[in-house]
């Protein structure tokens, strides 16, 4: 399941995923501790039925909100593709979008104190991390799966992309 999120007023974004859902789903973003983008509300346009409710990725629409919108001074906007690299995923229509949230990074060790891979790899892996989190429950097992390396080395170099500040905070049990 591949979706996006478009802005449809203040503070609320209109979601929509292939395969459609049976009525219009829009939901209200804010910004948590640590700078992750959360769902504060929902509103069904239509009738609420229990398919349409239980259909409802609350999940996947925040991994959505972190990967296609920022938040400076607690203000939402979108993030541009600038950084953005294609790979052999399928990304949704559009422009695409990445996270940085500089203000949350961790200082970068100097070079020469730094060791190990430069950081366009770990950029590269939070690029597909992300467009893996989109479509997957399990986005580490497939970048796993994707790069040939056993899981607990994509999990290794997801933490050191966050640590570098290429992916936003993570929390347990959530892809994203």
């Amino acid at each position: 399941m591949r979706g996006r999120l478009f802005p449809v007023g203040e503070d609320w974004y209109e979601w929509r995923q292939d395969p459609p859902l049976t009525g219009t789903v829009l939901v209200q973003l804010a910004v948590a501790a640590g700078g992750r983008l959360v769902l504060t509300g929902l509103r069904i346009d239509g009738a609420p039925t229990a398919e349409l409710l239980r259909s409802i990725p609350v999940g996947r629409i925040e991994a959505a909100a972190n990967a296609q919108l920022t938040a400076v001074d607690d203000v939402i906007t979108p993030v541009t593709a600038s950084r953005r690299r294609h790979t052999e995923l399928p990304s949704l229509d559009g422009e695409g979008w990445e996270m940085t949230t500089p203000d949350h990074a961790l200082p970068r060790p100097s070079p020469a104190q730094r060791r190990g891979r430069p950081d366009s790899f770990y950029r590269e892996i939070a690029d597909t991390y992300h467009e893996l989190a989109q479509t997957s429950a399990r986005p580490a097992a497939e970048l796993a799966e994707l790069r040939d390396v056993p899981i607990t080395t994509a999990h290794r170099w997801v933490k050191e992309a966050r640590r570098r500040g290429f992916l936003p905070p993570g929390r347990p049990g959530k892809p994203g």
